[in-house]
Parts: C-alpha cells; structure tokens; sequence
C-alpha cells in the first residue's frame, strides 16, 4: 500500500502501432493540486483517462489511496458529461444525479452552489458562456462528493474572466474542502498559479515530477523549467 491519493507505475499504452504511453509513473499526494503538463499530443488526455478507468486496456498499474477505510472517490471532466444545452443548470444537474443513481435535489442544490450557478433559474444552457458551461461541467462532477477531481485542458476556450473564476472554484475545493485535484494542462501560467506540484509528460514518459510549493524563490520560471526538461530530448 502507497501513501498516495492516487497513482501510477510503468503505464504502457498503444493505439495499433502507435504508443502513446510509453512507460509513465505519477504520484499524486492527498490535499495536492497536480499539474500534468505536456504539449498537445503528449498524451495527456489518455494517460487521465488510464486513471479513471475509462481506458481499461492498457499495461501497468493504477492505484487508488483509501479515507477512513473506503477507497477514494474519484470523478473527472474528460470530454464529458455532455449538456442538454436545452435544459437549465439545475435540469441539467438532475438529469446527471438520476444517471448517477442519486436522485438527490439537496445534492445537485449543494453542488450548483458550490460552482455558483444557484440562481440561473430556467436560463437554458445554451446561452450560458463557456465559463458557466465549464462550471456547470464541474458541478456535475462534484454530485459523487469525490475525494480526487481530474479535469482535462480545463481552462481551454475560457476568456481571463472564465479562466480567473475556474481558479478561484478549483482553490477552494483545495483549500476549504480538502479536494486532491489533478489538473492536465498546456498553460503553463494557469498552472503556475494553481498546482502545488508538477509532472512533465514528454514523449511519451514522466520526465519530471517535483513540488512547486517554494518554487516561486528560486527565480525559474515554470516555462523554463519545461524547455529544461524536454528540449532536446527524445
């Protein structure tokens, strides 16, 4: 048994004859904001989807810490769940608790207060803003009251307003919640303001894992410690 919220060794994973994976190890502490950062390709989205078990097919091995006995719960914005765009936030949320087997309204209440979507009313989704759109993603995702929250590309399309308001929301699930969060990203300036610690997915492996909780004082930036770690490297 491993003393990490969650955690990779040797992740081996091919698409015909093409390996996207080719032998990656992470480890995400509890409490941590993980930052996985590559460029677009790098396979970070199939590494994330190895660790939610939406890919099952893969070699390596994936392990889950446990709270109090149980297993963590996990739960991950990865392409999904879609929106009805039709259908308000709180319609929509319903719709998620029911796939879910939930069917809880204090639930999908506490959970658009939480992403501040509480008063929406019946605006349908549709004319929401990328932003309310990503929250609303998010809120979904927090119905199971997971321990460990794994969001893929999250700022991606999202204007500064958008980008400030997910960091706000995904510090305070940290903080005041006590949320494990493992972010994958390609905006090296959101994450430096977000991610306590840092993996480097390059080619296919983990170059780098490190915290960054007192990286600010030694003057790198985390755009150079990336080109110090890939440049070059095959």
């Amino acid at each position: 048994m491993n003393c990490y919220s969650l955690s990779a060794e040797h992740i081996r994973k091919r698409y015909g004859g093409n390996t996207v994976l080719r032998d990656v190890s992470v480890h995400v502490k509890q409490g941590e904001i993980y930052g996985l950062v590559g460029r677009n390709g790098a396979g970070k989205t199939t590494l994330l989807r190895v660790l939610t078990g939406l890919i099952q097919e893969y070699d390596g091995m994936v392990s889950v810490g446990r709270i109090d006995s149980r297993p963590s719960k996990v739960s991950a914005v990865i392409n999904t769940p879609a929106l009805f765009l039709n259908l308000s936030a709180a319609e929509n949320m319903r719709e998620q608790s029911y796939l879910l087997g939930l069917r809880s309204d204090t639930l999908t209440a506490q959970a658009l207060i939480t992403v501040g979507l509480e008063n929406c009313g019946k605006k349908p989704v549709k004319t929401f803003s990328l932003g309310m759109m990503q929250r609303l993603k998010l809120g979904m995702a927090l119905l199971k009251s997971p321990d460990i929250l794994i969001l893929d590309e999250p700022a991606n399309g999202l204007d500064p307003e958008g980008i400030a308001e997910l960091r706000e929301l995904l510090l305070h699930l940290n903080q005041a919640i006590g949320m494990t969060i493992m972010i994958s990203s390609h905006i090296l300036s959101e994450l430096a303001q977000l991610a306590t610690c840092l993996g480097i997915l390059h080619n296919g492996v983990i170059v780098k894992e490190m915290s960054l909780r007192n990286f600010s004082q030694n003057g790198t930036t985390l755009e150079e410690l990336y080109m110090q770690h890939t440049k070059g490297r095959q």
